[in-house]
């Protein structure tokens, strides 16, 4: 018969306890080497406790490089995100492998360092699966789509602040006490690519409520309702100023390239269009300007202080968005001409700068992708 707990709900069903010894009891055992090469490794373990929808923020690194973002990552109190160690996480119940402990790269200042954190094993089998559909049946079969923005948690208060309804509330606790995963949160946007439709439709702050009308509970949910629609837009839901409104943004097709196969070598200074971790962090298009990615020392480049990570906006009062309109500024300039260039840094501050061009020791060249391979060009 049923007892007093039963009567009350207090009980588990044997639903509940089948999801209960599926997911473990939370303690989980991180697995794998520690040490290096000259003092030897050795395999080691550790216990803690997990949390599956943790989120972690770092940084912007200088210059710009790749960096995660909208990543749902296992963070495992008790355990030291500092430690060097890699390998796999544990359910301490189950023994089930739950996913890889990794390294991710942290810059602060000048400071370069490293910290840990776990990738669920559904997200590696997932790429690992598009990787092996792309070797067998061609790109065209592997295209990875984005919404154009990076999200953040926000708290059910910060959400309440910020105007969402009661009753969108209200189904995100439920949806936390049916996944056991608490404090319940929504997500906002916490910063939008350059170049996308999300750049010019929804603003820093929105809460994204839901895509095609699906809510979205995390990183991953919203990352695959963008893929497994295989649309070139989808329906976002968001409140912006306590007010509900629906926008068609269309998504973008990832790229596997940052350079975009084309590199050009003026003055002592590589330039290129503004890369993929340009465009992510700072919100810069491929039409803003030409990006310099690094310098030559004694170049007239570096004589000039055309500084990395800047932007060439005009030659000469002529405006240079892109590769094709800078190097038809600069294609008819003769060794010895000055030039006046227009710079921008990546927090907006401009200056101009005096370049003498040295096209005798340092010639205009190209050097882009053809068939595979990089193909050099001498073009001045």
């Amino acid at each position: 018969g049923n007892t007093k707990e039963d009567a009350a709900g207090g009980a588990d069903t044997a639903e509940d306890k089948k999801k209960k010894k599926e997911e473990g009891n939370g303690k989980v055992w991180i697995v794998g080497l520690n040490g290096n090469r000259r003092s030897g490794r050795r395999l080691v373990s550790r216990k803690g406790e997990r949390d599956v929808r943790g989120q972690v923020y770092f940084p912007l690194p200088q210059p710009p490089r790749y960096q995660e973002q909208n990543l749902d990552v296992i963070i495992v109190s008790g355990v030291s995100t500092s430690q060097a160690q890699d390998g796999v996480i544990i359910d301490d119940q189950t023994h089930g492998v739950m996913g890889y402990w990794a390294s991710f790269y942290v810059q602060a200042g000048n400071r370069h360092a490293e910290t840990f954190y776990g990738i669920p094993s559904y997200i590696i089998q997932e790429t690992v699966e598009l990787a092996r559909k792309r070797m067998e049946k061609g790109p065209q079969n592997s295209v990875v789509r984005a919404l154009g923005v990076e999200l953040e948690k926000v708290s059910l208060a910060r959400a309440q602040e910020l105007g969402v309804k009661p009753e969108f509330m209200k189904k995100a606790i439920d949806h936390a006490r049916e996944s056991r995963i608490w404090p319940p949160s929504l997500f906002a946007v916490r910063r939008r690519w350059g170049g996308s439709s999300a750049r010019k439709l929804l603003r820093d702050g929105d809460v994204l409520m839901c895509l095609e009308g699906e809510p979205v509970q995390s990183f991953r949910t919203a990352e695959k309702l963008v893929m497994d629609s295989k649309k070139e837009s989808v329906r976002a839901t968001v409140c912006r100023d306590s007010k509900q409104m629906d926008v068609d943004v269309k998504t973008l097709q990832l790229k596997s390239s940052g350079t975009d196969g084309e590199v050009i070598f003026f003055s002592g200074a590589s330039l290129q269009k503004p890369p993929f971790a340009v465009s992510h962090q700072y919100g810069i298009s491929n039409d803003e300007g030409v990006y310099v990615g690094n310098i030559q020392k004694g170049s007239p480049a570096e004589r000039y202080r055309l500084a990395p990570t800047s932007r060439i906006v005009e030659v000469d009062s002529v405006q240079t968005p892109t590769l094709e309109t800078f190097m038809g500024c600069v294609k008819s300039k003769q060794n010895g001409t000055s030039m006046r260039l227009k710079v921008v840094t990546l927090k907006g501050h401009e200056r101009m700068i005096t370049m003498k061009l040295d096209t005798l020791y340092w010639p205009t060249e190209r050097v882009r992708g053809v068939n595979g391979q990089w193909v050099r060009e001498v073009l001045q």
